[in-house]
């Protein structure tokens, strides 16, 4: 079915219909549930886990089990993902993680909250999201490129198994989908004990079905097209 919406739309047409379709039911499911990851660490760092922990670790569970059962079944390959087959960089994870954290503190929202209240027609959510995407694109290709470069190469990991967890830690992805059945379990329970409503469920089980989704998507468009298409997930900066 997938091979034949490709033919008929064509390959962008296809990508560019995929990626608004999941954009909008991420938009929509993170709306509904206010996931945020600012918040959720937040809670956490202060000692009183509540609501926003528990949307953030229900969609992160639910994103870690359903793409590890798309693994199992066959219908994706994680190991075609530039985050996995490409080096990396633990230093530019770092120092990036570090300033991410700093950023979305004083920012008062992480990239995707911003980018749900921009939609609302939050002002100030709407300029944060500006100077990041202006400084995220500057770092990729402009004039803070050389910059994040020099940064990345203080410490790289090579790609393939030297990135991936799973072979690294040797429990297979049926290990991996355990871990992620683990965590659902505690988020339920986390859940039903913060007395989340119906549509922090709903949402949060919707935000981490469309990062499974757009994996899966991403996979099956480049598995049938004749020319090489990035497998890649949702995201707010650029290329991931």
């Amino acid at each position: 079915m997938l091979e034949t919406i490709v033919e008929s739309l064509g390959e962008p047409r296809a990508l560019l219909a995929a990626g608004a379709l999941i954009g909008i039911a991420f938009g929509f499911f993170a709306q509904r549930s206010r996931f945020c990851l600012r918040s959720a660490v937040i809670e956490f760092a202060r000692g009183h886990p509540g609501g926003k922990l528990a949307v953030w670790l229900f969609a992160f569970a639910v994103s870690v089990t359903a793409t590890q059962a798309l693994v199992l079944a066959g219908l994706f390959d994680a190991s075609q993902a530039r985050q996995l087959a490409a080096r990396g960089s633990l230093s530019g994870a770092a120092v990036g993680g570090a300033l991410f954290g700093i950023g979305m503190i004083l920012a008062r929202g992480c990239s995707s909250r911003l980018l749900v209240l921009g939609a609302q027609g939050n002002l100030r959510s709407v300029m944060s999201g500006l100077v990041f995407a202006v400084v995220a694109q500057a770092s990729w290709t402009g004039v803070l490129a050389p910059l994040r470069d020099v940064i990345s190469g203080w410490w790289t990991v090579e790609g393939g198994a030297s990135r991936d967890l799973v072979q690294r830690l040797g429990i297979g992805h049926g290990g991996a989908l355990a871990f992620g059945l683990v965590w659902l379990a505690a988020a339920l329970w986390w859940a039903r004990r913060q007395h989340l409503p119906a549509w922090g469920w709903i949402g949060s089980i919707g935000t981490g079905l469309s990062v499974a989704a757009a994996w899966w998507v991403t996979h099956a468009i480049a598995s049938v097209s004749f020319d090489p298409h990035p497998i890649q997930a949702i995201s707010f900066t650029g290329p991931s």
